[in-house]
């Protein structure tokens, strides 16, 4: 038994430290689907597009909070959209469709920060879609409120 115990944990241990010298970026966002150029994002290539910073109020929060990411449009832009519907999906599997529309016509941000500070899954990040709802009172909607996925972890183009 604790043979066992230990070839695991070996196991386990041979496999950190083999994904800790490749180096490579946790993938926090993919864009797949109806697109050019299917993308798989870390967090430092979100960071690398132009950032966005407002805030809102929104249902969630009892105060005003600042959100801060790229633009869902700029997003779009890098994976070459093709299609008209955005099928967002969390990490708890939540699925909402959106006008793809929306990412032009709004300021919609990917947010990774919350009030300054990287957004971890317990604080509905890594990254939660937000609206300008102080700037377009037609957004003050259960409708609207229903598209901020938060904990995103993937965009469906169809």
């Amino acid at each position: 038994m604790l043979r066992h115990l230990l070839l695991v944990l070996f196991v386990m241990l041979t496999g950190l430290a083999h994904a800790a010298e490749t180096g490579k970026p946790k993938v926090i966002l993919n864009v797949v689907g109806k697109v050019t150029t299917p993308l798989a994002f870390s967090l430092a290539e979100l960071d690398k597009l132009p950032q966005k910073k407002m805030t809102v109020s929104t249902p969630w929060y009892p105060e005003p909070q600042t959100f801060e990411g790229p633009l869902l449009r700029d997003v779009l832009q890098q994976a070459k959209l093709k299609g008209e519907t955005l099928k967002l999906q969390a990490l708890n599997d939540y699925t909402i469709d959106v006008p793809a529309a929306d990412s032009q016509q709004y300021d919609v941000i990917v947010a990774s920060r919350l009030n300054g500070k990287t957004m971890s899954v317990r604080e509905k990040g890594p990254l939660f879609i937000m609206y300008p709802f102080d700037q377009h009172e037609k957004l003050r909607k259960t409708e609207y409120y229903r598209r901020c996925a938060w904990q995103l972890k993937q965009i469906i183009v169809e």
